[in-house]
């Protein structure tokens, strides 16, 4: 017969196959842990939804900027130019104000709020007259606007506005003073 099968395996072979195993498994769980302790640090927040007085801290935020359920339509105030063969124009907020977007776009609002809209419109036209470059050296009107766009259509390609105010409207005149044209 056959030598028999346990009398054939080293056992050096095999105590060193085993330490090699414990050796993985103790690079593995090293390596797993990064990875467990970043899950629980993004799943934390959430138990702030169950807390009387939540707190949101940086960057351990619970505040659902992305998942909060919307409306279908958005409500937004912003600068129209148009030339001389009536085309429209988005002017850059930067014409409105020197902060950001957001801080621009809020102070646009309570302008309007406040029905100084034809005082911004005086300055963005003054602003864009000094412009040489296209579209901004075609553009003969200036219109502060708030209008009312439906997401689904806007993001389909459909840029038009369901619903338009326009506050205030200022004739541009380059080389002379600006002067309003009413709303």
């Amino acid at each position: 017969m056959s030598e028999p099968i346990l009398g054939s395996i080293d056992l050096r072979t095999s105590q060193g196959a085993f330490h090699g195993s414990r050796h993985a498994l103790l690079r593995k769980g090293l390596t797993g842990l990064p990875g467990f302790l970043l899950m629980g640090a993004t799943l934390a927040p959430v138990a702030q939804y169950w807390n009387p007085t939540p707190k949101d801290n940086f960057p351990f935020s619970y505040y659902t900027m992305f998942s909060e359920k919307r409306s279908d339509t958005y409500v937004v105030s912003y600068l129209v130019g148009l030339d001389g063969r009536g085309n429209r124009h988005t002017i850059s907020y930067s014409f409105a104000g020197s902060g950001g977007l957001n801080q621009t776009r809020r102070q646009i609002n309570r302008l309007i709020r406040e029905g100084k809209a034809d005082t911004l419109c005086r300055s963005v036209a003054s602003a864009v007259a000094k412009e040489v470059a296209t579209p901004y050296s075609d553009i003969v009107t200036v219109q502060i606007v708030t209008a009312r766009f439906r997401f689904a259509d806007y993001f389909a390609g459909n840029k038009t506005p369901m619903t338009e105010q326009v506050h205030a409207s200022c004739r541009i005149a380059r080389g002379e003073r600006t002067t309003e044209v009413g709303p």
